[in-house]
């Protein structure tokens, strides 16, 4: 039995790869589209990983529908993701598998209007596709059932007590919001039942690199994950100045708020703003608010996001699933 219906908007890199895995692979859910946008790579390229990843997955029949090109030159330094979003591993999409002709902010548009309040909208890359849905209808967000954002850096309010905590915080930054502040902006500004999942919680998990590898020795998913992730874990574990190797899971700790909102342990409503420092761009909830409330969060149940990847990294049956 159905009973959650998930609209992914994505970069498709390595961390969006593992988060749309995890959705997947939970008993339930069916993902009704996927729409893609620039940021990990290309929004091209980014479709081509979604339909590789979805594949993985067992789904074959999702749409997937092309986004917003980015608005600027891209950015100098190379991505941790590699330059094709998932390692430069050479994975392709099945022969005969390609994008939908609708494009991604169309999608974002007629799933609103087909269903309204029936789907969970996860925004996991910048926000162009959003903030183009929202410029042509400024209360499309409030017919998703609900709106789950990987991005913004949290409350404000918090900043001294997360960067005492996590010493990488402010130094990582909001990299979904700088890749396009302008759209942010225009987000940060819209109604709807929103949920910012930003780095000051996401940037907390980090998982063992050597369990990866072990579950990969058996499982088909992992050696997948395994696989794209190879490169991406060295950064990690040089960004987060950490002994033993690591990687991090931004994206599947934002699909797991989603999925199972009691995960969230605290969080606070505060009024999004796009803040530059340092000639980066972050989202920080400020108070007091006036216009739209979102909500930040600023604790979770991080046994029960790693239990989840787990699960999800030992799923080797492909379960059946269609788009809606």
């Amino acid at each position: 039995m159905t009973d959650r219906y998930v609209l992914v908007d994505t970069d498709t890199g390595i961390v969006d790869a593992l988060a749309m895995l995890t959705i997947a692979q939970h008993s339930g859910t069916e993902i009704v589209g996927v729409g893609t946008v620039f940021g990990n790579c290309t929004e091209q390229q980014a479709a081509r990983n979604a339909l590789t990843v979805l594949s993985v997955a067992g789904l074959r029949d999702v749409p997937v529908c092309i986004g917003q090109p980015r608005p600027g030159p891209p950015p100098a330094a190379d991505s941790p993701h590699g330059l094709d979003g998932l390692g430069d591993r050479g994975y392709r999409p099945p022969p005969g598998v390609g994008p939908a002709p609708e494009s991604a902010v169309d999608q974002l548009l007629r799933v609103a209007e087909d269903r309204p309040g029936a789907v969970d909208l996860l925004c996991l890359g910048p926000l162009a596709n959003i903030a183009a849905a929202v410029t042509r209808d400024p209360r499309v967000l409030t017919r998703y059932r609900s709106v789950t954002i990987m991005g913004g850096m949290g409350p404000a309010s918090r900043k001294g007590v997360e960067a005492a905590v996590q010493p990488q915080f402010l130094e990582k930054g909001d990299t979904n919001t700088n890749h396009d502040p302008v759209a942010a902006t225009v987000v940060a500004a819209a109604p709807g039942q929103i949920t910012w999942v930003g780095m000051n919680v996401t940037g907390r998990l980090r998982l063992a690199w050597a369990d990866l590898v072990a579950r990969s020795a058996v499982g088909r998913t992992a050696t997948f994950v395994r696989d794209i992730t190879e490169d991406y874990h060295q950064y990690c574990t040089s960004t987060y100045r950490v002994e033993d190797p690591i990687y991090t899971a931004h994206d599947s700790v934002a699909a797991a708020v989603m999925l199972d909102p009691t995960v969230v342990l605290s969080a606070a409503d505060a009024r999004p703003r796009v803040l530059h420092e340092d000639g980066r761009a972050a989202v920080w909830g400020v108070t007091p608010v006036r216009g739209p409330a979102h909500r930040f969060v600023t604790d979770l149940d991080y046994r029960s996001i790693r239990a989840r990847i787990a699960t999800t990294l030992d799923a080797d049956i492909p379960r059946s699933g269609s788009a809606g």
